[in-house]
């Protein structure tokens, strides 16, 4: 993690919430701590991924940046059984992408990429409600089948 700017309490809670309410999670927290709160970190259970994996519980990583009125964020999962990563990134690392991209890596195939992304939602809650969706429903089945 690593994104500069400033965090919003506020906006950090409403994503705690949805990290805790979400059903493939667990356990979510405040990284380094609860005193400075860079980012939050949630527990993937590994029994409620498609394909399942096991027996290390994934993490999903949730960085959210402001500066003034624009923002970046990370949104990202990392599997330390196979290490397959993933995730949705807002940041001006990929300025041919677009504001927003997503990325991933097979490891097991040597394989990974990058492609345009763009979320409907403007709200944060929102957008990591969506890209929730995405990753478990879509994102992770389809990537890791192929490796």
């Amino acid at each position: 993690m690593g994104l500069s700017g400033t965090t919003d309490g506020s906006v950090y809670e409403g994503l705690r919430d949805v990290l805790k309410r979400h059903p493939a999670t667990t356990n979510v927290v405040y990284k380094p701590d609860s005193i400075v709160k860079r980012y939050l970190q949630a527990e993937v259970d590994p029994e409620r991924v498609v394909p399942s994996t096991g027996p290390h519980f994934p993490t999903l990583d949730v960085e959210w940046r402001f500066f003034g009125d624009e923002w970046s964020y990370r949104i990202h999962y990392a599997d330390p059984n196979t290490g397959f990563n993933c995730g949705w990134h807002r940041d001006d690392d990929h300025p041919e992408l677009g504001p927003v991209h997503f990325q991933y890596e097979i490891p097991r195939k040597d394989e990974g990429g990058h492609e345009r992304a763009r979320f409907s939602k403007a709200v944060p809650t929102e957008i990591l409600w969506t890209a929730l969706d995405r990753l478990f429903e879509d994102r992770i089945p389809t990537l890791v089948s192929k490796s």
